[in-house]
């Protein structure tokens, strides 16, 4: 009496795994959350040399036509923020007791601080560039957006400069 044994088709276990839909997903969530940690790790945090008390000036070059001229009086203060990263605050006067005061986190990218605040319109926010270069500070508001809100009549943001204090 002959017995056959019957062979059991054999299937290797990660052919099983591959094909299956969850498989997938999880391996492509998995990849972005190693993605994007290690992008967070890598992210570009703003040098400590722009940390400090700014004081307004007036630029005496032939290009100071184009900025705005400010007092030693106006001040900006870029702080340590555990929420963003930084904190920055704005204090300038003008004539007639008109003013222009901001104050809220901003955002480091591409060598400049970014503040977004409230605008009077929500399709058009607050968007204050602060542009750094060395010791000086430009500020930059298209659109005029902030200074509808924080700056009085005689008052804007725009092109006004700054100088860290030593």
């Amino acid at each position: 009496m002959k017995t056959s044994i019957r062979q059991k088709k054999y299937r290797p276990r990660y052919t099983q795994r591959i094909s299956s839909v969850s498989y997938w997903v999880g391996l492509f969530a998995g990849l972005a959350l190693f993605l994007a940690s290690a992008y967070s790790a890598c992210a570009a945090k703003p040098p400590a040399t722009i940390f400090g008390e700014y004081v307004g000036f007036t630029d005496k070059s032939k290009s100071s036509g184009q900025y705005l001229p400010t007092k030693k009086t106006d001040k900006i203060q870029i702080s340590r923020s555990s929420t963003a990263d930084a904190k920055v605050t704005i204090s300038m006067t003008f004539d007639k007791g008109q003013s222009c005061e901001l104050e809220g986190d901003a955002v480091w990218s591409n060598g400049q601080l970014t503040v977004k605040a409230d605008g009077l319109d929500e399709a058009k926010p607050c968007q204050l560039v602060l542009r750094i270069n060395g010791a000086i500070i430009t500020l930059q508001d298209s659109g005029m957006y902030c200074r509808e809100v924080y700056c009085g009549a005689r008052g804007t943001f725009d092109k006004a400069r700054f100088q860290k204090k030593l």
